[in-house]
């Protein structure tokens, strides 16, 4: 084991071998635990759905563009930054880490020309009306394929890999039943504002919930922000989350086929209001320590 000494310091004395031994065993130890608290399995499957989630908000989105429907774009968009938010949560529970490394670099460059590739043909697909509207699948698919088909691969190659202790699921903490509650009061709130008939009101009253919604996104580190709600969620928490977030998105797309969009929008939002808050008294993760 070599050191570099301190400038005007006397070098220290080499390790004997037992203590040298035991800071490899230490060593070992700690790797060991890294195993432990990262898991891979959880990590790759939550790439695959964030792709699915991202590929469809992209099909959605491009849609509502080629409407020309702004105020529907903006409760799509909301809709999704809420979701990234969330996200992120579950991945540093799952012991992800946003670290900077020359072996990330290949990585880092193929999910980058994925994303401006599909951004560009999202870019076409939305803003040029007269391509065939089929055509909003090619940048789904290329998320799809090159960002899920991604997290595919690292799930098989963590197939090997020790599963972590599953601990028993605990009832959410008041602060983050609170936060769960504010999601679903937020989703509630777009899916009534996508239903609204259009008009000044709308817009007034849209502009308002985005700035109230941004808001939130800002102090995502207290005790009710997404990362730390999205953190405590397990299956049940996503998944309805992920059915109340399709109601708005459905009512932007297809409220002309619906009659009376206004009521629809009501009903939507209280559905969407009653599932995240009866999903909020669902047992979650425990805290990590």
């Amino acid at each position: 084991m070599q050191q570099k000494p301190i400038p005007g310091q006397d070098a220290l004395d080499p390790p004997d071998a037992d203590v040298a031994r035991q800071y490899l065993a230490a060593a070992d130890a700690v790797v060991e635990r890294r195993d432990r608290a990262i898991d891979r399995r959880a990590l790759s499957g939550l790439q695959m759905v964030n792709a699915a989630v991202t590929a469809g908000y992209l099909v959605a989105f491009a849609l509502v563009l080629r409407q020309d429907d702004v105020l529907a774009s903006q409760v799509i968009l909301f809709t999704f930054l809420v979701w990234a938010q969330l996200a992120s949560g579950m991945a540093q529970r799952h012991g992800m880490q946003w670290r900077w490394s020359a072996s990330r670099w290949p990585l880092l460059l193929g999910g980058g020309v994925v994303l401006v590739g599909a951004v560009l043909m999202f870019g076409f697909v939305a803003l040029d009306t007269r391509l065939p509207v089929g055509m909003v699948l090619i940048p789904a698919g290329l998320v799809l394929v090159g960002i899920g088909g991604y997290g595919a691969v690292q799930l098989v190659r963590a197939a090997g890999d020790p599963r972590p202790p599953r601990p028993s699921p605990l009832a959410l903490p008041t602060a983050l039943r609170w936060g769960t509650i504010l999601v679903g009061v937020v989703l509630g709130v777009l899916t009534m504002l996508a239903g609204a008939p259009d008009g000044v009101l709308r817009s007034v009253i849209t502009l308002l919930v985005m700035l109230a919604l941004f808001t939130w996104l800002v102090v995502f580190n207290t005790p009710v922000g997404l990362p730390a709600v999205g953190a405590s969620w397990r299956w049940p928490h996503v998944t309805a989350f992920l059915l109340a977030a399709c109601v708005p998105v459905a009512l932007v797309l297809g409220g002309e086929a619906l009659g009376d969009r206004g009521l629809a929008g009501v009903v939507g939002g209280a559905v969407v209001m009653v599932l995240v808050i009866v999903a909020s008294f669902i047992p979650g993760r425990a805290s990590r320590g």
